[in-house]
């Protein structure tokens, strides 16, 4: 082996830890935005899917009302259908009404959030209904 193998060696070891620092600075940079991405999407779905669950459902207008809401585009809808988290029911009045499955409420625990945010609704409605605002009212 001559000095200038040695050499070169030493400079392919060299550029191979340079490359793999930085496709580890890569990952990193790459891999928190994803993380957040991926717990952003799971935190609107079982939000959006908690108040659909609450309601006990909502037609077309009302589900794209909701997702507009929340910015969520209207090809969620079908995503949740094929994932089973939402169901798709025909009624008499021509307007399908869309619920969460029973497979969200189990595997996503929406029964609990729905709850609570059945609790905290009717605790600012009892407020509110007894404020002096309304107090005023009462006496027309």
């Amino acid at each position: 082996m001559n000095d200038n193998s040695a050499y070169q060696n030493d400079q392919v070891v060299a550029c191979l830890r340079a490359l793999r620092e930085t496709v580890d600075k890569l990952q990193e940079l790459l891999g928190a935005p994803l993380e957040n991405t991926m717990e952003r999407f799971y935190r609107r779905r079982r939000e959006l899917l908690t108040r659909l669950y609450a309601t006990g459902g909502l037609d077309q207008k009302g589900l794209f009302a909701l997702l507009d809401q929340h910015d969520t585009p209207h090809q969620w809808i079908g995503q949740q259908v094929k994932s089973g988290f939402i169901e798709k029911f025909p009624r008499t009045t021509g307007k399908d009404l869309y619920v969460a499955t029973h497979k969200a409420v189990e595997e996503l625990s929406l029964q609990e959030e729905a709850s609570a945010l059945v609790s905290a609704s009717d605790e600012t409605f009892t407020t509110d209904w007894d404020s002096p605002e309304d107090n005023a009212y009462d006496r027309l």
